[in-house]
């Protein structure tokens, strides 16, 4: 078995990456954009006026590309949202990863996080952008809701979620959310 791409997210990398044309392709053409062209929106996105001021796209928000599955699979076609799940071109073809999602676009932003680290360490930590992107996480790779949490706590920028005991042996998973608390984060 190939081993993960894991890149950590070193942000400033990402500075003045954002692009606003993505929002389309994330729309009609998802399978078009390759790991590291999401990592370059989805943390660029961070350096923006509209992340300080704690607004998030909806293209960056996998609840948003499930609802409007959930509001009607037919319509989407028209309005140009792509439904297609062919494979998204990345670094590992060999990936395991089973996702939960209704939509390619849930499984790109699933795997842009994915690329960053296992969550198991605060080393390894998953980098999101936002508190509820771990949420959102969650959901989609521990799809029966079967993590139970226990406590959360926050150290150096590192949110630690600790879960009763489950059918995943997940103990505790860590998020990096320290961009968030770099541009101000109010709780």
């Amino acid at each position: 078995m190939k081993k993960r791409f894991l890149k950590k997210v070193d942000y400033s990398e990402y500075e003045g990456k954002y692009n606003e044309s993505i929002k389309a392709l994330m729309a009609k053409n998802p399978n078009q954009i390759d790991i590291e062209t999401m990592r370059a929106n989805l943390y660029g996105y961070t350096f923006t006026d509209d992340y300080a001021k704690m607004e998030i796209p909806d293209e960056l928000s996998m609840d948003y590309w499930a609802e409007l599955f959930n509001e009607g699979v037919f319509g989407l076609e028209e309005k140009g949202i792509c439904m297609d799940f062919e494979e998204a071109p990345d670094d590992d073809d060999d990936d395991d990863t089973f996702y939960t999602v209704l939509m390619p676009q849930e499984e790109l932003l699933l795997k842009a996080i994915d690329s960053t680290g296992d969550g198991k360490t605060p080393e390894t930590a998953l980098c999101v952008i936002d508190v509820a992107q771990e949420y959102e996480y969650m959901q989609r790779v521990f799809p029966y809701s079967d993590l139970k949490m226990e406590r959360q706590g926050v150290r150096n920028g590192i949110d630690c979620i600790s879960f009763k005991p489950n059918l995943y042996g997940i103990e505790k998973l860590y998020f990096d959310i320290s961009r968030r608390f770099a541009v101000g984060y109010n709780f």
